[in-house]
């Protein structure tokens, strides 16, 4: 029987226990080097900071990446999340980064809001939730999927 009453992706603490955390927690990527800025490029100088060179650049940076504050309208929380964080925020069937790019020209670990989740195999037949069951899409291609399987 077919079931189309989806429900929404389960919680990241839920897939930890049931698919356990090395195999559904993924550390954000970083695209600068340690020792620069996350957010503007520049070499970090205090010794203090490890992430961004100023009080304003790591502002800007979580804002931008973080999924309390939202900024990007296209940002995940959760499972989800992590499962664009292990895809590298890239569509996995034409490759495409839907990372954000800020205004210096750095890629952020955060969704430009055209990337989704999909089921591999689907809940409708059976399909779960389990990491290797799910990868990142960009709504283009998830489309295209969807068509070619007539759904």
């Amino acid at each position: 029987m077919i079931n189309r009453n989806r429900l929404p992706l389960i919680t990241l603490s839920t897939a930890q226990k049931i698919y356990g955390t090395d195999n559904t927690t993924f550390l954000r990527p970083q695209y600068i080097e340690d020792g620069f800025c996350q957010w503007c490029g520049k070499q970090i100088i205090e010794k203090r900071r490890k992430t961004c060179c100023s009080k304003e650049c790591s502002k800007n940076f979580n804002i931008a990446t973080s999924p309390v504050y939202y900024a990007n309208v296209g940002s995940r929380g959760g499972y989800a999340n992590h499962i664009l964080r292990r895809d590298n925020y890239t569509c996995q069937k034409c490759n495409e980064f839907h990372g954000c790019i800020n205004e210096h020209g750095i890629k952020l670990p955060t969704t430009d809001g055209e990337l989704e989740i999909h089921h591999i195999n689907q809940v409708q037949y059976g399909g779960d939730d389990a990491p290797d069951n799910l990868i990142t899409v960009c709504k283009i291609c998830h489309k295209k999927i969807h068509k070619y399987r007539g759904n």
